[in-house]
């Protein structure tokens, strides 16, 4: 499952058409009601029988006119594309000339369009416009040359303030980032958006693409083993805490295999790291003083599962007190 189509998924909901207005600039969504939405067919059939797949189209309310909308064209990339203005350009054209086939629109003006490129990728995009290419050519036919433009909204220009609240943008950033260590902030921060618009559903679904996507790009057999440690925490956030406790016997098993003590002493040290993570620093130097002295494996797994289970530092803490004392 790439970014691609998880963007799509969450761009085919509509609560994603208000959030992703408000990313654009403020002067490009002027007068647009996101309140009022059709969704409209991606994919057309072009002259020759020949398919054109777009990714998103909406049809969203303009003005007070209960009949007025604007069409607003949505392109998920994560790899640059040299002639996106040209591709959008195509898949506008196929939106209007299915429109002009419709009732609604057979004798009228056709909508206004709004197009969107959404960028996850890790290099700098600086797009051109579609006369941008073309090639040169004198003066008077480079008049009557069109023009075409587009909004590209780059998931490296948004901030975390931007991710707290607006959870299409907290779904970017976690698409976007690169570094295992920021993983599992930025999978709280999405899902506790979701959450507080009552998405649930749409929550559950990215979890489980997000989830894959995530698995494939930081849990390699290459990666290391703090990042496998960050991996694991987001995958919690993210609604599977049986990964976490997978991945913890993964790392015990390859620990014991270099030498018991010291396969034992990195436990403790992962333990330690993941509990500060996701409870802050105090709960994970509380839970390394606790684990000071503890050599049994099977018990600091058992406490790997608290790690993952736990609601809290101090829930964590007290039932750990338990395990070491009684082993349960």
């Amino acid at each position: 499952m790439n970014e691609d189509a998880i963007l799509r998924t969450a761009l085919g909901n509509p609560a994603a058409v208000p959030r992703l207005l408000s990313l654009l600039p403020k002067d490009a969504v002027a007068g647009i009601e996101a309140v009022r939405l059709r969704r409209l067919p991606a994919e057309h059939v072009a002259r020759g029988g020949k398919k054109r797949l777009g990714d998103i189209a909406w049809g969203v309310g303009v003005g007070h006119d209960p009949d007025a909308e604007a069409l607003l064209v949505v392109e998920c990339q994560s790899s640059l594309e040299r002639r996106m203005a040209l591709r959008m350009l195509v898949y506008a054209g196929l939106q209007w000339q299915a429109l002009a086939d419709t009732p609604r629109y057979r004798r009228g003006e056709l909508p206004p369009a709004l197009l969107v490129v959404v960028y996850t990728g890790g290099r700098r995009w600086r797009p051109k416009t579609l006369r941008g290419l073309l090639a040169k050519s004198p003066p008077g036919l480079a008049r009557r040359c069109p023009d075409f433009d587009f909004e590209l909204l780059d998931a490296r220009s948004l901030t975390a303030d931007d991710a707290h609240s607006n959870w299409l943008a907290a779904l970017l950033r976690l698409l976007h980032c690169r570094l295992a260590a920021e993983l599992p902030a930025r999978a709280k921060v999405l899902l506790d958006g979701l959450r507080r618009d009552a998405l649930d559903d749409l929550a559950a679904e990215l979890a489980d693409l997000l989830m894959r996507m995530l698995v494939h790009r930081f849990g390699g057999e290459d990666a290391k083993e703090e990042d496998r440690a960050y991996l694991a925490l987001a995958v919690t956030y993210l609604g599977e805490p049986t990964m976490l406790e997978e991945a913890i016997t993964e790392w015990r098993e390859a620990a014991v295999a270099e030498g018991l003590a010291k396969g034992i002493a990195r436990e403790r040290a992962l333990l330690r790291r993941i509990a500060a993570r996701r409870f802050g620093t105090a709960a994970g130097d509380a839970l390394a003083t606790l684990l000071v002295n503890e050599e049994d494996s099977e018990r600091l797994a058992a406490i790997g599962d608290l790690v993952g289970d736990a609601a809290n530092g101090e829930e964590l803490l007290r039932r750990g007190r338990s395990v070491l004392a009684h082993g349960g």
